[in-house]
């Protein structure tokens, strides 16, 4: 974990659009950071990176010259200390397979109005290194609560219990139905390690011990909720939620989805479509994190952003 200070820690803004630059890059050194910026990818390959220690390299999509994608996998092969984060304002679900294709796991939305407190959070859990815990998304929080996840046979009701304690929100079904996605995923996949083709043969009568019953907690301030799943088994991988993600986005011939008949990975999916900032941390073997957050007043328009980390 990183505790370098914000002034030795240098962001390079990459973006055509001028005032979108230098309104990020005014930001970034308002928030203490120091800063440099290019107008594309050639620029900043050619004129930027060779001259100092980058430390994060936030690149727009869609730019002349060179791509966004195509900078990313430069500095991925020539720096590969280098964080790397993309930004945009079109569907992050069309980009997907280069995501997969070039290791990215990581693509911020402009919205409107532009999610400063979003991008800041973001970008500091990148650079320390400290990409775990849903409080730190949440400024003033006025609700936490903990739930231990130990039996397998309630998953329905613990989803039901923590809905509940939610505050007054539109959609608290869709919500409770993600929730239990995401619960069983972690209880069985994260913990029991059960193979998704072998659903039939599952055991819901066990009760985990307390030092590995996944942990959820949920959070709330004025303007949005958080609900936290963390297991300890740490099995996910950012490769296969980005497979997983495609093949609900990538149509056959017929129009049909290619993975309408998978039978693992179909939650991330349905948590994209029906959570605002779907947030998934991954420490390998270790311990695994899904983080949804909903905006109780939709104050920001725009694409859901990717946000996949892996230690």
């Amino acid at each position: 974990m990183s505790t370098v200070p914000k002034k030795d820690i240098c962001i390079l803004v990459v973006d055509d659009e001028k005032e979108m630059r230098e309104m990020i890059v005014d930001y970034l050194d308002n928030e203490g950071y120091g800063t440099l910026s290019a107008a594309n990818g050639r620029e900043a390959l050619d004129a930027v990176l060779p001259t100092r220690k980058i430390d994060l390299v936030l690149s727009d999509i869609n730019m002349p010259v060179m791509k966004g994608f195509e900078l990313l996998k430069e500095v991925r092969e020539q720096y590969p200390y280098i964080k790397r984060v993309l930004i945009t304002a079109y569907n992050v679900e069309d980009y997907l397979e280069l995501a997969m294709k070039h290791d990215v796991g990581n693509i911020f939305v402009k919205s409107t109005p532009f999610n400063f407190y979003e991008l800041s959070t973001m970008l500091e859990n990148l650079i320390s290194g400290d990409i775990f815990g849903v409080s730190k998304y949440f400024e003033k929080p006025v609700l936490e609560k903990k739930f231990v996840i130990k039996k397998g046979n309630r998953l329905d009701a613990y989803a039901n219990e923590i809905v509940a304690n939610l505050p007054n929100v539109t959609g608290a079904k869709k919500v409770e139905l993600v929730l239990i996605e995401l619960l069983a995923n972690a209880v069985f996949y994260g913990i029991r390690k059960e193979r998704a083709d072998n659903k039939e043969a599952w055991d819901y009568d066990f009760e985990l011990a307390d030092n590995d019953a996944p942990c959820v907690t949920l959070i709330a301030d004025m303007e949005k909720f958080g609900i936290s799943v963390l297991d300890r088994g740490g099995r996910l991988s950012k490769n296969d939620v980005l497979y997983w993600l495609n093949r609900q986005v990538t149509r056959d011939g017929a129009g049909v989805p290619l993975g309408v008949y998978d039978s693992h990975g179909r939650g991330f999916y349905i948590a994209r479509e029906y959570i605002d900032r779907l947030i998934i941390n991954i420490d390998r073997n270790m311990r695994t994190e899904i983080i949804m957050i909903n905006y109780i007043s939709q104050n920001y328009t725009g694409y859901k952003p990717l946000y996949i980390n892996e230690i």
